[in-house]
């Protein structure tokens, strides 16, 4: 009958002695619990980023006022006015025919008094072109409004007869013109005067003229040097 051998721990197999379990087993927890925290942390960090990116200011960048010009910032009523002008002029250029051009500038004025109020400019803004007196010591005044667009009073008083433009020395803003020149940059205020053929009052010798390079007839009501 055969004895049966008894097992020590010296020849147990290696993975079943404890001095070696132990560690291995606290080697595996240690490497798992390792993996979970360096993906946990790159997933924190990620969303981290994210969150930053989320958070970055955005860029304002500011754009120039599409009323701003050469005179200065337009009123709302001004810039449309310079607006209807400037297709007006493109239709000109368009039209076949004298009539055409005719119809083309009594629509227009309509559509310029439809932007005014009871035909009155309230603090538009200008170039002084032209300003003097005549021989009786009234004052004539010339404003460039945008290119080749003006607003101005008679400069005689034959032309000024009916219409009285001309700015007398009692006005409230009479010795504020005489410190004025030529190149001045003026906020104003003026009614514009009414024609019989046409809602607005031109000082162009021909229609064809008062549509490409206006000049309207205005009573200044006030003046001031910007």
């Amino acid at each position: 009958m055969s004895e049966s051998k008894e097992i020590t721990p010296a020849s147990r197999p290696w993975y079943k002695k404890k001095r070696f379990i132990i560690p291995f087993v606290f080697m595996v927890l240690v490497v798992g619990f390792g993996g979970s925290s360096s993906s946990d942390s790159e997933d924190t960090n990620s969303a981290s980023v994210e969150a930053s990116a989320s958070k970055a200011p955005v860029e304002v960048i500011p754009t120039e006022d599409p009323n701003m010009s050469n005179y200065g910032l337009y009123p709302q009523a001004q810039a449309d006015f310079i607006a209807l002008i400037e297709q007006a002029r493109e239709d000109l250029d368009n039209a076949e025919t004298d009539l055409q051009e005719s119809v083309i500038l009594r629509d227009r004025d309509k559509a310029l008094c439809g932007v005014l109020s009871s035909r009155v400019a309230n603090k538009w803004v200008g170039e002084v072109k032209d300003v003097g007196a005549n021989g009786e010591g009234k004052a004539y005044l010339e404003i460039e409004i945008a290119d080749d667009v003006r607003v101005k009073t008679w400069n005689n008083a034959l032309s000024d007869f009916s219409d009285n433009t001309l700015i007398s020395p009692s006005s409230k803003f009479f010795d504020r013109l005489v410190a004025m020149n030529k190149g001045d940059l003026v906020t104003w205020s003026a009614k514009f005067l009414s024609d019989s053929n046409f809602c607005l009052k031109g000082a162009n010798l021909t229609e064809y003229f008062y549509g490409k390079d206006p000049k309207f007839i205005v009573d200044f009501k006030d003046v001031v040097k910007q």
